[in-house]
């Protein structure tokens, strides 16, 4: 899916909608009876490595609401089912997390093991995400439900891999209380990650796996 200026979802991003969709129609009499609420988080590809922004209607946000909103769901369309948001300015995993909650997309919502809060990642990034939005939101587990996208595995294209990641995570943030005690380990995190890829055969290993 490209915009004129040649701007296009990745395949994954795209099977994230693709779930989403089939969920809200498999779901159809559920959402029918509680209108639910979408957020399509994402801002662009590199932006923590300094590449330039898109213009806010080519970011992953943008357009994966975009690709939702022209989906079929049973002769109708996701405005249907739920009210649907684009958050684009995020550019991690954390970053999503804490930007949906600080911007209120979810404010008066109430999240249980009967109205949980839905996730929509592959399997392989499903626990690292639903370990963060129970951090920043405050949520148990049965209060979160998981949609996994694509055939359920996400090809792994550079960066630590999602089995080493989530434990880290896991140290980095344990008794981690509120929003800025939670950017603050992110900030933590993420020179860590710039030193990590600095070194010589890291770098070369990262470059090997985006060739």
């Amino acid at each position: 899916m490209a915009d004129p200026a040649g701007f296009r979802l990745t395949r994954q991003s795209s099977e994230r909608v693709d779930a989403l969709v089939s969920y809200v129609g498999q779901n159809a009499a559920a959402f029918a009876a509680r209108r639910g609420r979408v957020v399509f988080s994402g801002g662009w590809a590199g932006a923590a490595e300094g590449f330039g922004r898109p213009p806010p209607e080519c970011r992953e946000g943008s357009l994966m609401l975009d690709r939702a909103m022209a989906a079929d769901i049973g002769g109708t369309s996701l405005a249907d089912y739920a009210d649907a948001f684009r958050e684009i300015e995020s550019d991690s995993t954390l970053e999503n997390v804490l930007r949906i909650k600080e911007e209120g997309y979810f404010d008066g919502a109430s999240f249980t093991a009967r109205n949980p809060l839905g996730l929509v990642a592959h399997r392989e990034h499903l626990p690292r995400i639903s370990y963060l939005v129970r951090k920043a939101f405050g949520l148990s587990g049965d209060a979160v439900v998981t949609i996994t996208a694509g055939q359920g595995r996400e090809n792994y294209t550079g960066g630590l891999p999602e089995s080493v990641l989530l434990p880290i995570t896991r140290v980095a943030f344990a008794g981690a209380r509120g929003h800025s005690s939670l950017r603050g380990r992110h900030r933590m995190l993420v020179a860590w990650d710039h030193r990590l890829r600095s070194l010589p055969q890291i770098a070369d290993a990262d470059r090997a796996n985006r060739d």
